[in-house]
């Protein structure tokens, strides 16, 4: 009951959250064509269509339609030079429809469609204007109950190295996750998560009307500790979880005007391949390769 509790009060949260950004967002439409954003709140909206739905690894849907919209506002704290660059707070909402057995074409309960919702909340600094940290709390809630909660704090660092490396750039990034009430694999016992990851990045005709932006996005994720347990059964943890690689093209949407927003449509082919335990929770499927659409604003 505590966390079923504590579940409804974040769910709560995140209702709130996402009626102040589609709030936000029905005001920034119904202003003057006046440019990009200059205040201290910004907001960042999108929705994905995906073949398959992987959370770190850990196979969640692969049949039917998946659509994952997201959105979040973020409040700029502190902006200056120098080391401490700049603060910000972030909160948003992410979520995954579904069509297959995991949603509408299952026995779950009302409302069958919406298999998760993750309400998030980070909290990011920039040093030397290129290294930023965070700290992020997220809670990983089903409201058709096809899991329980789960509640993880995670602390992230990445880097944008493009005044060193130019074009070459690997932009690195690192993330560890400690589970503190749940388990993201159905094991017995809470998790810590390790990812690294890298995103070189080029953009064609970078001058023109419709740049086109490709990137080459590389993560590695492995347990710590319980992370990959025997899925749904709990045992021996697996280090290697998974790596990805993925080909992602974006082109800005420079047709709608500035002061609703930078429009981005984007479109991913990743490969994945799995360690033994999310093997045999991927039906014995080692391999797999997904395909993304999507269109994000932010403003």
């Amino acid at each position: 009951m505590r966390g079923l509790r504590r579940g409804w009060q974040v769910a709560s949260v995140a209702v709130v959250a996402a009626a102040l950004i589609i709030a936000g967002f029905e005001g920034a439409a119904h202003a003057q064509d006046k440019g990009p954003n200059t205040g201290r709140v910004s907001l960042s909206m999108g929705m994905d269509w995906t073949t398959h739905y992987f959370f770190r690894g850990i196979l969640q849907e692969d049949q039917g339609i998946i659509l994952q919209p997201y959105g979040d506002v973020t409040f700029k704290l502190m902006e200056g030079e120098g080391a401490f660059t700049n603060l910000g707070l972030t909160v948003g909402l992410w979520n995954s429809l579904h069509e297959g057995p995991t949603g509408t074409g299952g026995p779950n309960q009302d409302p069958r469609i919406w298999y998760e919702a993750d309400f998030y909340t980070k909290l990011s600094a920039t040093l030397f204007e290129d290294l930023t940290a965070a700290v992020i709390y997220t809670a990983y809630m089903s409201p058709n109950g096809r899991f329980s909660t789960v509640e993880e704090i995670a602390f992230s660092l990445s880097y944008n190295d493009s005044k060193l490396l130019g074009a070459f750039a690997l932009n690195p990034s690192v993330l560890i996750a400690f589970e503190t009430d749940g388990q993201a694999d159905g094991g017995k016992d809470e998790g810590i998560y390790l990812q690294i990851g890298l995103a070189p990045s080029y953009t064609f005709n970078e001058k023109g009307t419709y740049p086109l932006t490709l990137s080459l996005p590389i993560t590695l994720g492995l347990s710590l500790s319980d992370y990959y347990e025997r899925i749904g059964v709990g045992g021996e943890d697996d280090t290697f979880g998974y790596l990805s690689i993925g080909l992602a093209a974006g082109v800005p949407l420079k047709f709608i005007p500035p002061s609703y927003g930078t429009w981005t449509a984007k479109a991913t082919v990743t490969f994945i391949t799995l360690g033994d335990n999310l093997k045999a929770a991927n039906n014995g499927d080692r391999q797999e390769f997904i395909g993304t659409l999507g269109i994000a604003m932010t403003y």
